[in-house]
């Protein structure tokens, strides 16, 4: 079996452990307890929401083959499946980013900013930088897959790239997911500089409420 399709397996395997959560008693089943959402629409406006549909599952994620950007991308998505309670998201990896919902790419520099659109930065721990940019057009579609890149901050050890690049992507992914917002507690993910590679309680909570909220940003239509 090819390394792509082993790592598609584990992602739905996991999928699916996530799913059984759904059995679960009670109205609160898919939500974490005792936890908060700092929020996830852009710029704090409730008119600027996106999710992807059930529609789209599993959603297509093409990680670029250099480095260890594959291992990264796999681990990342992991770590987001594990945060829903009751398998609201899953994913499949592309081997061909042109059927790609999702393009992680690992750059030596930040491409320009695209507009209109939204897009978010991250930098952890000054040893490397992350933006994911999601372009849209009057009726609140996006044009396109959404975008991630991870880059590297010159003169870093290979260590320090190693960790950051591992979480710099959990946080990109987030944003790819649709949290569209930054976290102000250095203790989440979603903290504008991620020093951490698991989920917190709020930020399980943030993606379980979110993909429990109507979108109002709407995917582009899928390539067959």
């Amino acid at each position: 079996m090819r390394r792509g399709a082993v790592l598609a397996a584990a992602i739905t395997g996991l999928a699916c452990a996530a799913a059984a959560c759904s059995d679960s008693a009670g109205p609160d089943r898919c939500f974490d307890s005792n936890a908060v959402s700092y929020g996830f629409a852009a710029a704090g406006d409730s008119t600027l929401v996106f999710h992807w549909p059930a529609s789209r599952m599993p959603v297509r994620v093409y990680a670029e083959p250099t480095g260890a950007n594959a291992a990264n991308v796999t681990a990342g998505l992991q770590t987001w499946v594990n945060g829903f309670r009751c398998g609201e998201a899953s994913f499949s990896l592309a081997t061909d980013s042109t059927r790609a919902d999702i393009l992680v790419r690992l750059v030596d520099v930040l491409p320009p900013q695209p507009a209109p659109g939204t897009s978010f930065g991250a930098d952890s721990v000054g040893a490397c930088t992350g933006r994911t940019d999601g372009t849209y057009d009057s009726t609140l579609t996006l044009t396109g897959p959404v975008r991630s890149y991870i880059a590297p901050i010159p003169g870093k050890d290979s260590t320090a790239l190693a960790g950051c690049y591992r979480m710099t992507t959990t946080h990109e992914l987030g944003h790819a997911l649709g949290i569209l917002a930054h976290s102000t507690d250095p203790g989440d993910i979603m903290y504008s500089t991620p020093r951490r590679s698991t989920l917190s309680a709020d930020d399980r909570y943030t993606v379980q409420k979110l993909y429990h909220t109507t979108p109002t940003i709407l995917p582009a239509p899928r390539t067959p």
